[in-house]
């Protein structure tokens, strides 16, 4: 063992020359340098072309090694799957905030007593328009959208403080209101929003700017909802006059 080690200790550093040879037999140039020299160089040149065809295109020509255009659809996936997971997160962290903001008291949808209490209070019609589409929630749409040409001002339904003022991939901006009673109320595809979470409205303040934004709306709109003690409940009932 002792003697290898010493065998190669002395290549490493024994000087040896580089010669360029012409095919006439006549010297070019020459390089003289020890062993560990050598070994350096050759380890430079390999590093060097390994950084060249790691990041050129030259690694496509590598046997076995992805074709560019499956590279390229693969981080577009990598892309997508890291913003649904973003979404998934914020959806998450939204519905968690509702489970919060409802009162542990009220677990049933309201009854027949409590609506006309709820009404009684005078709610605003967030948004003077046609209702394209009625609240449904044996089709999971738990609230009603209200025809917008875009740009409209929002109004609050009722005095409250704003919980929830954020820009959503699938319902475009939205802002929600916890109002006194436990009532929650959500306004979402809006363009612009014009209130900060934290902020205190009354009924009526112009609080966003319709739109059609979100992955969710087919058009210029908005979706209003109302919740309460975590069921839905439909906001014509609270607007309409008792």
């Amino acid at each position: 063992m002792m003697a290898k080690f010493w065998r190669w200790w002395r290549w490493l550093w024994t000087p040896y020359t580089f010669l360029w040879i012409e095919a006439e037999g006549r010297k070019r140039w020459s390089l003289r340098s020890w062993g560990i020299g050598w070994v350096g160089v050759f380890l430079l040149m390999g590093l060097f072309w390994g950084v060249v065809i790691a990041v050129t295109p030259l690694r496509y020509l590598i046997p076995g090694y992805p074709p560019r255009t499956f590279m390229k659809k693969y981080e577009e996936l990598v892309a997508a799957v890291n913003l649904l997971e973003q979404r998934v997160e914020e959806q998450a962290i939204f519905v968690e905030n509702l489970r919060q903001l409802a009162p542990a008291e009220i677990s049933i949808l309201p009854s027949a007593q409590t609506l006309p209490t709820l009404m009684a209070r005078g709610y605003a019609v967030p948004l003077e328009g046609q209702v394209s589409r009625g609240f449904r929630p044996e089709e999971g749409h738990w609230g009603v959208d209200i025809t917008a040409s875009g740009g409209e001002p929002v109004l609050a339904m009722g005095e409250g403080v704003v919980f929830l003022a954020e820009y959503s991939y699938q319902t475009g901006y939205v802002i929600g209101i916890q109002h006194p009673n436990g009532l929650v109320s959500l306004y979402k595809h809006n363009s612009r929003l014009l209130r900060q979470v934290g902020e205190k409205v009354q009924a009526g303040d112009v609080i966003a700017y319709a739109g059609g934004l979100g992955v969710y709306s087919s058009g210029p709109h908005l979706h209003v909802e109302t919740w309460i003690g975590g069921q839905a409940v439909d906001p014509l009932h609270l607007t309409a006059k008792p």
